[in-house]
């Protein structure tokens, strides 16, 4: 395959086509990027709460085995608490009431101050399993906080956590289950619905996001560059194809249009020497016609004789007028257009034909409708077309009939229509496209020129025909020409 030039090229993408492309990937690779991105954005906030919620887990597993199994207290509970938030990740862990006082802190100092801050946390039962998160700025760092209500005696397997108390304290035949620290807060922890909150630093996970969006984006970005160059490359492989098969027709057109230059220069050439021929032709035929109106005068009494000469005579005048008809075929047609009467022209060729027309009882009808009284024309070539479809329609209407001939105005009077009708004999339709050939005929007597003729002064006037036939019925000849006189008219 041929290399493309980026003028080629451009060629055969429109700066319309391009937008288009564009217009319609754009939306598709954005959604796409964004779906991607919430993702992302949905997974890390997936992983940070599964974070929260193992410290918390692993923060209560241990508050409820030392409580169950060394009865700790609320001091013991704070280093625990202490123990669990020194990792890189976790900002604090808090024990706060209902009331918003902080029972226990990663931060000591922070023990007993209020929360100020503090989350929608619901009452209804329905709230002691589910886990619920946050963001929210502590000074310039971001904190994903996780919070649920703070149950360290019931485990997985349920169980209310003084009942499991009680139970620990039958088994180890212990005294009654009281820290000396801090017995009346270890209740509070237990039962006054206190919550445990977790907050995590986004820092890390914040800069892992960042890393993970500019991949979204930039593979978004990547995979629209590649669609756009695809879906190009494919518009520009068909623009290809379809303009390298316009190419291939167009140059069989023309070779085509060759050949019939070719064949055009050569039928000229021809009927240059066949006008010639025809020329010499008809010097002899003078001779020959003389000759033969003196041998069927001379042998007047001898009848066999008398009608071979007449016939020599009738085929002399035959050929007189093939060589007539040949030689008005080939000669160059001068054109002479000045403003002529309409009525005068179509009165003044059925005049000539008058007599042929009665000789086979042949009515004729007119039917002048144009508006006008006179056309810009050639009045003797005008008169050479008419004559000859006049004798057309003679020849197929044998037996009689009627010869019409119509004369209407068409787009908005600027063109007159001239329609030759006749109730003959008509044609077949798969002949009608060959009647305007030379030599072509479908009667034995015919030259097949006098179509061919009329075919060329129409077009040598401006002019247009057409025809319509149906077998048996008749046939209609309409020329449209031009009524008025064009500026560029000589």
């Amino acid at each position: 395959m041929k290399k493309l030039s980026p003028r080629s090229l451009s060629s055969l993408i429109s700066p319309l086509m391009l937008a288009g492309v564009i217009l319609v990937l754009t939306p598709i690779f954005a959604v796409m990027t964004l779906d991607r991105m919430q993702k992302l954005k949905s997974h890390i906030t997936d992983q940070q709460l599964a974070k929260g919620i193992s410290l918390i887990r692993t923060f209560e597993a241990g508050t409820r085995t030392g409580m169950m199994t060394m009865h700790w207290g609320m001091r013991r509970i704070q280093d625990l608490l202490q123990e669990t938030a020194f990792q890189p990740e976790v900002v604090h862990i808090m024990i706060v009431s209902a009331g918003g006082t902080i029972l226990a802190h990663s931060d000591p100092d922070q023990v007993g101050q209020v929360l100020t801050d503090i989350p929608d946390m619901p009452d209804s039962e329905a709230t002691k399993s589910p886990v619920f998160h946050r963001s929210l700025l502590k000074g310039k760092e971001k904190v994903f906080e996780v919070y649920k209500r703070f149950t360290p005696m019931e485990s997985r397997f349920g169980g209310h956590p003084m009942r499991m108390m009680h139970g620990m304290q039958r088994t180890r035949r212990a005294g009654p289950f009281q820290d000396k620290e801090s017995g009346m807060e270890k209740h509070d922890v237990l039962e006054a619905g206190a919550w445990i909150l977790v907050g995590l630093s986004m820092d890390q996970m914040g800069r892992a996001q960042a890393r993970l969006l500019r991949d979204a984006v930039g593979q978004g970005v990547m995979f629209f560059i590649l669609g756009c160059a695809g879906v190009i490359s494919l518009m520009v492989f068909q623009a290809y194809r379809t303009t390298k098969a316009r190419l291939v027709s167009a140059r069989a057109l023309s070779e085509k249009l060759k050949k019939e230059v070719e064949t055009t220069r050569h039928l000229a050439a021809i009927g240059k020497l066949a006008g010639g021929v025809a020329h010499e032709i008809r010097n002899p035929l003078s001779s020959i016609k003389g000759f033969a109106t003196y041998f069927e005068k001379r042998y007047a009494d001898h009848p066999e004789d008398q009608d071979t000469a007449r016939i020599m005579v009738q085929e002399v005048e035959r050929i007189n007028r093939s060589v007539t008809q040949l030689l008005e075929f080939a000669k160059p047609m001068a054109v002479e257009k000045k403003q002529v009467g309409l009525r005068q022209v179509i009165s003044h060729s059925l005049k000539l034909m008058a007599h042929d027309l009665e000789k086979k009882s042949i009515a004729v009808h007119t039917d002048i409708r144009s508006a006008r009284s006179t056309f810009y024309t050639d009045p003797d070539r005008m008169n050479q077309i008419l004559l000859n479809l006049y004798m057309n329609s003679l020849a197929a209407m044998d037996d009689g009939g009627t010869l019409t001939v119509t004369v209407v105005d068409v787009s908005p009077g600027r063109d007159l229509e001239i329609r030759v009708t006749d109730d003959g004999c008509g044609m077949d339709e798969h002949i009608l496209s060959d009647i305007f050939d030379p030599y072509f005929t479908t009667r034995p007597d015919g030259t097949g020129l006098g179509l061919s003729i009329v075919h060329r002064l129409v077009e040598t006037l401006g002019a247009e025909i057409r025809v319509e036939s149906v077998k048996d019925q008749g046939t209609t000849f309409f020329i449209r020409l031009s009524a008025q006189k064009k500026e560029n008219s000589k």
